[in-house]
């Protein structure tokens, strides 16, 4: 993501604020990623993908290295209870970061046994251990390794959201959700964005109808959502995939028209220029190729990350997998040495190098609070050490 020049720090309120982390107000410019980043994550792409720590990870402390006890409850301030996870919540909500720990862990062994497998086979004892071994502190009886990677991250938040929508197009709800054409083998035959609004190719399924034009753009870099019809039936949608064609940003086209000021746009720029003038910036994202498919999943399994496995709220993270193995356990501390524990289990077109994107939930209130939050991190790696 590029950002704005325009110091936001000021704005930065007490809602601005994620695992005890103080987030400023995200300014998003040319590359439109917030919250999203998800249409360039194909769905169980993280078997294909390199995992390689780089070159410049080389000089991480050694995993002999442990830190356990005191030591670590010094440094990540967490609740003594994190190894208890809470129920999981409904389709819409966040959860209280270091929750939900254990559970987070579970989800993200799978994915973990691709890059590591032997640190899966530790963290699948370490949760087969009794509770009074089983510390993400450490302990003397099971200690963990912690592992720092050199330079600072920039962090961002990413959430789903829940859509109005009917079953058949109206006045109204008139933007397409579009389902995946199960038929059309060749992505290269799938239709474009411009094709589908201009009814220029035999129509694919559609899922739903929504009333806004950018709620329905923001599904698709998003990734996931949810449709709520009138009857109170919620159908939670996962990225399928796409028709591959490049990705032309909103955010860009707004700027290079003269409709936005590349030194103040984030999303509540582009969502009042929207209320303001749909036709022309709907027209501009036409000029985007990408089109996204989705496809329905169960509650329980959504929303999905690219990897295949379930996001958990303010317990999951979106990473590149050259800088961080999928599936690694991770503790993200601000610069101010609050911390929080996650997994990485996403990966992103955006996310790139010394980036990070945290999964906050569903629903408004987590859209409202991705779009804005950013700050500078540190990232370590936590393991069951070796020896115990």
């Amino acid at each position: 993501m590029n950002e704005s020049s325009e110091d936001a720090s000021a704005r930065t309120t007490d809602s601005d604020r994620i695992a005890g982390l103080q987030f400023p107000v995200a300014e998003v410019l040319h590359e439109f990623e917030v919250p999203g980043h998800r249409i360039e994550a194909p769905v169980g792409a993280a078997s294909d993908l390199s995992t390689r720590v780089p070159p410049e990870t080389t000089s991480l402390p050694p995993r002999s290295s442990v830190i356990h006890g005191i030591a670590l409850i010094a440094v990540l301030l967490l609740s003594p209870f994190i190894g208890c996870a809470s129920s999981p919540p409904g389709v819409a909500g966040t959860a209280e970061h270091n929750t939900r720990i254990a559970e987070s862990v579970a989800i993200a062994i799978p994915v973990l046994e691709r890059s590591n497998p032997i640190a899966a086979d530790r963290w699948r004892e370490w949760l087969e251990s009794p509770p009074s071994d089983r510390s993400i502190h450490g302990t003397d009886a099971r200690p963990m390794s912690l592992q720092s990677i050199p330079g600072v991250f920039k962090a961002t938040a990413y959430a789903a959201p829940i859509l109005d929508a009917r079953r058949t197009r109206d006045t109204t709800y008139r933007h397409a959700i579009l389902g995946d054409p199960t038929g059309i083998a060749d992505a290269a035959s799938l239709p474009t964005r411009r094709e589908v609004a201009g009814n220029q190719v035999t129509p694919v399924p559609v899922l739903g109808w929504v009333a806004d034009g950018l709620d329905a753009y923001l599904a698709e870099v998003n990734g996931s959502t949810a449709l709520r019809f009138p009857d109170g039936t919620i159908e939670c949608l996962a990225w399928s995939r796409t028709n591959e064609r490049p990705y032309t940003s909103l955010g860009r086209r707004l700027v290079e028209t003269g409709l936005a000021n590349p030194d103040a746009i984030d999303l509540d720029v582009i969502r009042g220029l929207h209320e303001t003038d749909p036709e022309t910036v709907e027209r501009l994202m036409l000029d985007n190729d990408r089109l996204v498919f989705f496809e329905i999943v169960p509650a329980d399994r959504w929303p999905r990350a690219s990897t295949g496995v379930r996001l958990i709220p303010r317990h999951s993270v979106a990473v590149d997998p050259e800088v961080i193995p999928l599936g690694s356990v991770v503790m993200i501390e601000d610069l101010g040495g609050a911390s929080m524990v996650a997994v990485a289990i996403d990966i992103g077109g955006a996310i790139k190098g010394r980036r990070i994107d945290v999964y906050l939930g569903a629903g408004d209130v987590a859209l409202a609070e991705a779009g804005r939050l950013i700050e500078s991190v540190r990232i370590s790696i936590i393991e069951p050490a070796l020896d115990h």
